[in-house]
């Protein structure tokens, strides 16, 4: 049989940043389907993961990975995922791969254990500031 809890990870702790300003953190418990959350009060609601919600849950969290991707319907997606070294569309996965930098604004996720900047993670920031990024190699 089968044993299902290996694919579920027990904990993901992760930060959502704009630009290099750490605007959230978020610790993630899939086994007790718990989220704890905190979210700078001063930064505004348009930037942050969960604007206004008092409590979040798992459900949540996918949702937004999901809103910090590609479009599931993008033309030619197998070949997107194929290129980011995913076989399946899973918004968590594509997220640990992409830090969920969108070329519309700054902010981003960095995950537990990762020492990345804006700069090693989004190619307009790093276009903008005159050098090139790492990005593409990190992929």
């Amino acid at each position: 049989m089968m044993n299902y809890k290996a694919f579920i990870s027990s904990a993901l702790q992760f930060e959502v940043l704009e630009h290099d300003q750490v605007i959230a953190k978020v610790k993630l418990d899939y086994s007790n389907q718990n989220v704890d959350v905190w979210q700078d009060d001063k930064v505004s609601p348009v930037f942050l993961p969960f604007p206004g919600k008092k409590k979040v849950f798992v459900s949540d969290v996918l949702d937004y990975f999901e809103s910090r991707c590609l479009p599931r319907t993008r033309h030619h997606i197998g070949k997107v995922l194929h290129s980011l070294g995913l076989r399946d569309y899973v918004p968590t996965d594509i997220v640990k791969k992409t830090h969920g930098v969108l070329y519309d604004d700054y902010v981003w996720i960095r995950f537990s254990g990762e020492e990345l900047t804006c700069a090693d993670v989004h190619p307009r920031f790093a276009g903008e500031q005159g050098f090139s990024s790492n990005f593409c190699e990190q992929q």
